[in-house]
């Protein structure tokens, strides 16, 4: 499974600060997707990607796990 995250890059959001949500991310999504690729990267809007999912329960439990670490702001600190 690959997954992109495009951050607006208006954000003025660090590079400390993506490097830390790509490590939360791997942290909750490599136990139940052993094959996962993430890559975040600035652009100039705000979207996601998700690749080499076929069943939709998966699609929407990745989606949810993406939702709840990007809510839980704690891998921020």
């Amino acid at each position: 499974m690959r997954i992109e995250i495009m951050i607006d890059k208006e954000q003025k959001i660090s590079q400390a600060t993506l490097d830390a949500l790509e490590s939360e991310l791997l942290k909750n999504l490599l136990p139940q997707y052993p094959k996962t690729a993430i890559r975040i990267r600035k652009g100039s809007a705000n979207g996601i990607e998700l690749s080499g999912i076929r069943q939709d329960e998966d699609k929407k439990n990745v989606m949810d796990i993406l939702q709840a670490v990007w809510q839980d702001d704690s891998w921020q600190h």
